[in-house]
């Protein structure tokens, strides 16, 4: 019987062990008021500071109605938020960490002192690699498009550029409305930096916005920031290139008269897929080829800028250019039969395009160049050309 009693002794001391005494700064925590509680999670050190940063956020949320806008609550609930470790998620399976998540959530929405905010979106990004970030992503979006934000608030800022770390496709059409509305034009910067950061999730936001904005508005600035970014890929920028000469064309064909804006906006898209290597693009090269002729007679275009289009519609789709170019040299040759003049840089561009590409197709018209009253430079230049003909 003694000895039975000595072991359950054992037992109860081993667990009295087991449950150690809380440290200081939890047992300051909770006897202090709300300013204790702040300075209790502030100081807190080792283990104790993710209970005290949970702790920090759940009383701060669970009295929030009854204490409204409260200063020393404020000073709490940025506390816990600034203290909570990443570690404190390592592991919590998925539900609990969107459990936290969603507090966040409701501190972003309950609070609106902006140094509560701004902690809160500084600590997203921080978490994002380990903490579900979805729900929070779509509760920024619609702050940002209807939240009662003052243009010179600094969470407005900050909200923009932890979209742009943590945003999704979705995202970039939100900022985007933002910069086309002109809400913040102070943070011009920040939102061409997140819509630079969010484009490569982001292509069907972006063809959507060039097929359905206009030249001057959308499709410029768009085309400009995206194309010009040393962050974005070779071939998203291609991508968009190709969509704006399209897109850029439909324009043209169904407008009463062509704007040198347009033309412009056309020949940047033309040089991007042509340094892009963007044979992808090839058929709206060769339509871009049919509609320069017409800005090229109309006066849109100057001969430097047609001149460029014949080189580019033989760089990027040779096979189908072949038959196009020698038709249109065909043309060019009848002209100068009849004694009108032919622009001898805009000839000399056409057949050194077919003698680059080499299809022996267009040898007939080629050979006729020398025959025509050309100048001495372009009969040499035909004959450069059917020497490089492939047979």
């Amino acid at each position: 019987m003694m000895k039975q009693f000595a072991t359950l002794l054992i037992a109860a001391s081993l667990c009295a062990a087991a449950v150690p005494e809380a440290s200081a700064g939890i047992k300051k925590f909770i006897k202090g008021n709300i300013a204790e509680k702040a300075a209790a999670v502030r100081e807190s050190t080792g283990n104790e500071v993710s209970f005290l940063a949970q702790s920090a956020i759940d009383f701060a949320l669970e009295h929030k109605q009854a204490l409204g806008s409260d200063k020393e609550l404020d000073a709490l609930a940025a506390a816990g938020v600034l203290a909570f470790p990443q570690d404190a998620l390592l592991h919590l399976g998925y539900i609990e960490k969107q459990e936290i998540a969603q507090k966040f959530s409701e501190l972003f929405s309950q609070f609106t002192n902006e140094t509560v905010r701004i902690a809160l979106l500084n600590k997203i990004v921080a978490l994002k690699e380990v903490l579900p970030t979805e729900n929070f992503i779509e509760h920024l979006e619609q702050f940002l498009q209807n939240g009662n934000i003052a243009a010179e608030s600094n969470i407005a800022q900050t909200s923009i550029k932890t979209l742009g770390e943590i945003g999704t496709s979705k995202s970039f059409s939100v900022i985007y409305c933002c910069k086309r509305e002109k809400k913040w034009p102070q943070y011009n910067d920040e939102i061409d930096a997140a819509l630079v950061s969010l484009a490569d999730k982001s292509l069907p936001h972006i063809l959507a916005i060039i097929h359905e904005g206009n030249v001057k508005d959308d499709i410029r600035p768009l085309f400009d920031l995206l194309t010009k970014s040393e962050k974005i890929s070779a071939s998203l920028k291609s991508e968009i290139a190709e969509n704006v000469l399209s897109e850029t064309i439909y324009i043209a064909n169904n407008s009463s008269a062509v704007t040198r804006e347009t033309v412009s906006l056309q020949l940047d898209a033309l040089d991007s897929i042509i340094q892009n290597k963007w044979t992808r693009a090839a058929q709206s090269v060769l339509a871009f080829f049919e509609l320069a002729e017409r800005e090229y007679r109309a006066g849109v275009m100057t001969g430097d800028e047609f001149v460029k289009v014949v080189s580019g519609a033989a760089a990027v789709a040779p096979v189908d250019a072949s038959s196009r170019l020698s038709s249109y040299l065909a043309e060019l040759n009848k002209q100068t039969e009849t004694g009108s003049k032919v622009p001898e840089k805009v000839a000399l561009a056409v057949i050194d395009a077919l003698g680059e590409i080499g299809d022996k197709s267009s040898f007939d018209t080629l050979l006729y160049v020398t025959y025509v009253n050309y100048p001495d430079m372009v009969v040499a230049a035909a004959r450069d050309a059917l020497a490089r003909l492939k047979w």
